[in-house]
């Protein structure tokens, strides 16, 4: 597995336990919006029952010129997020592997569905701020229902940016998880196998879509999940 040197530039707290960790692009590092890579910390310790490395989204764009993951970190959590929380700085450097997956928008459905639950959101922004630069005039419409519980929603003023560059974007930021069901439930009832279904959030959450979704009659080919497992 080959890995590439980068440095962090910037840390950025985005909710009350959820941080983004912003790194140069190394030279010669290419990805696409919504893969995924492992990060491997360099020069700090993790307990010998952990591992120095983690599977993260890269939730950056290609356009935005620089590498970013975002994970939560809440208590209790491992000796590498403690490391990403309390010792790791900007100006530290950090190893990147070569980028996997293939979550992204099909241009050939009239219009997606974004279902994102958490720290799910991740590769939606990195395939957000791709499409904002490269399909923002698409007829291609795009609807994001973004579900946090707790109502506390990550990336700030990135969704004005994003919803003012993108006419075919409809976004709903959703803290009631009654509201977030019935909403899908709604769109798949009206819309049903004329759009895709992208499923992005935890593995039961994705499950439980993915069922409600066959459920409703829409096809298996029809929905596109990320199971992301960086919690």
């Amino acid at each position: 597995m080959q890995l590439y040197e980068t440095t962090v530039t910037k840390i950025a707290q985005e909710t009350s336990d959820s941080y983004s960790f912003f790194m140069r692009i190394p030279e010669g590092y290419t990805w696409q919006a919504g893969q995924h890579a492992l990060w491997k910390l360099s020069g700090y310790d993790v307990a010998e029952d952990d591992r120095p490395s983690r599977i993260f989204t890269i939730a950056s764009a290609p356009e935005d010129g620089f590498l970013m993951f975002t994970t939560r970190i809440a208590d209790p959590h491992s000796s590498f997020k403690d490391v990403l929380l309390h010792q790791l700085k900007a100006g530290d450097p950090m190893l990147v592997a070569n980028p996997k997956g293939s979550f992204a928008f099909h241009r050939n459905h009239p219009q997606s569905l974004v279902i994102a639950g958490g720290i799910g959101i991740t590769p939606i922004r990195s395939l957000l701020a791709h499409a904002a630069v490269q399909n923002a005039d698409s007829d291609h419409k795009i609807t994001v229902f973004y579900s946090d519980d707790r109502g506390e929603f990550c990336y700030g003023d990135f969704w004005k940016k994003v919803e003012s560059a993108m006419p075919n974007l409809e976004l709903h930021l959703i803290s009631d998880r009654d509201e977030f069901t019935e909403r899908v439930n709604t769109f798949a009832k009206t819309v049903g196998n004329d759009a895709e279904y992208l499923i992005a959030g935890s593995p039961g959450m994705n499950k439980a879509f993915t069922a409600t979704l066959t459920g409703l009659g829409v096809a298996e080919d029809q929905i596109v999940v990320d199971n992301f497992m960086g919690y």
